[in-house]
């Protein structure tokens, strides 16, 4: 008898086994990946800035909208210790801080008791969701950015306001506007959802955290560094936008109405110099608008609502922070990792017809092959491939992950009848 339930244990622990397995050769991937050396990525900038910034030196150098440090001083400040010692080490011990937030997210996930207790099904997550994501993930811990750090604080935001931890999610947000500006999103999402409390303490714990750095550089420079944070966010140069490598729906509107009719090659974009049309700006913020309302309004509209709505709500906040930023680089689409994660836990766990599973699983599957067509590998000629460019193939798949989110929305009161 105790033998018959050992072998019907076996196929659990194996799976088991698979899991920690599959999910360690990751980790020692992405640790390998580190960039040793590096002299031109993102971690360079926040090293040298935060050098300087120890030095009470200027922070804030535009160099054409390339390398520049456009995050506030408290970042600067809060990167400083990894600035105090050797520029290899430092890139060792920030390339495992990323990896460590990226498993913790999963933590998180598990706490909001996300994860059903099904070995194979988790397998099959774990496995989709690296093959869904892992091309952003690498690329991100390649550049040493510091989008998983973000995308890490947003989820601690997630899960502090729907377990009605104000003040740790408006920490948690606060902390993240240090960084980038993108995430005020969720503060007009809040806002919009009447969490007053919540938006108001991370409006006050932002203003605290501008400050803070004053302690170190004293009240008179914190202010000049804050002033010349403001004009540098306020000078991004024109090409950014144009660039090939920019895939924010701002940037495929560029594309359209000023590149495309310019008839230059697609790598010379960067050599216009034409500032954006008014009615590009205005064709950008009316789609967004759109886009927004038509996720969000019946969402909005209720005081009330059933926690897996939340998690929809959340999973298209993080699509959304991508599809509406102006700059959205091919390392910022490591925030697909949380709205993945609600599709495909839907598809191996959620109790849909048929016709929805095959529908989502489709898109998820288009999703997959234009996450990897854009590759140099698969075209022989280079020119080819950089005219393939033009088409800005992960724009498509936020697009495609947004119309997911959306597809699962509309499944869901059909189900709920049933």
């Amino acid at each position: 008898m105790i033998k018959h339930m050992e072998i019907k244990k076996m196929p659990v622990k194996f799976i088991r086994y698979l899991i920690i397995g599959f999910v360690s050769i990751i980790a020692i991937g992405l640790f390998f990946s580190i960039p040793v050396g590096h002299t031109s990525g993102d971690f360079d900038v926040y090293y040298s800035a935060s050098r300087n910034y120890l030095a009470k030196a200027p922070v804030y150098i535009a160099k054409g909208g390339i390398e520049e440090f456009k995050y506030s001083p408290f970042f600067a400040l809060a990167f400083s210790p990894l600035a105090l010692v050797d520029k290899t080490l430092s890139m060792y011990l920030w390339g495992m801080i990323n990896i460590i937030l990226l498993y913790l997210m999963f933590y998180y996930f598990y706490k909001l008791k996300l994860i059903p207790a099904q070995p194979m099904g988790i397998f099959f997550l774990i496995f989709s969701l690296f093959a869904l994501t892992g091309r952003y993930i690498f690329s991100d811990i390649k550049i040493g950015q510091v989008n998983i750090l973000l995308c890490f604080l947003l989820v601690l935001v997630m899960y502090f306001e729907i377990n009605r931890k104000d003040f740790a999610a408006a920490t948690c947000l606060a902390l993240s506007l240090m960084i980038k500006l993108f995430p005020l999103l969720f503060l007009a999402y809040f806002l919009l959802r009447r969490r007053f409390k919540l938006a108001g303490l991370t409006v006050l714990l932002s203003l605290v955290f501008l400050l803070i750095p004053a302690i170190y550089t004293g009240l008179a420079v914190n202010f000049q560094y804050l002033k010349d944070w403001f004009a540098l966010l306020k000078s991004n140069p024109v090409a950014v936008i144009y660039s090939v490598k920019n895939f924010s729906l701002l940037a495929f509107l560029s594309w359209v109405f000023v590149v495309k009719p310019s008839g230059l090659f697609v790598l010379n974009s960067r050599f216009i110099t034409e500032p954006l049309p008014l009615r590009v700006y205005f064709m950008w913020g009316v789609i967004c608008l759109v886009l927004f309302i038509l996720f969000f309004r019946s969402s909005l509209l209720k005081k009330e609502k059933p926690r897996e709505e939340e998690y929809l709500d959340y999973a298209c906040l993080f699509t959304c922070v991508l599809l509406f930023n102006p700059l959205a680089y091919l390392n910022a689409l490591v925030f697909l990792i949380v709205p993945y994660f609600f599709i495909l836990r839907v598809l191996f766990f959620g109790q849909m017809a048929r016709k929805w599973v095959v529908t989502i699983g489709g898109i998820t599957l288009l999703c997959f092959i234009t996450t990897m067509a854009y590759n140099k590998c698969f075209f022989p000629d280079r020119q080819q491939f950089y005219r393939f460019l033009e088409f800005r193939l992960p724009l498509w798949t936020m697009l495609l992950v947004y119309l997911n989110l959306l597809l699962i929305k509309f499944a869901r009161p059909a189900l709920s009848d049933k």
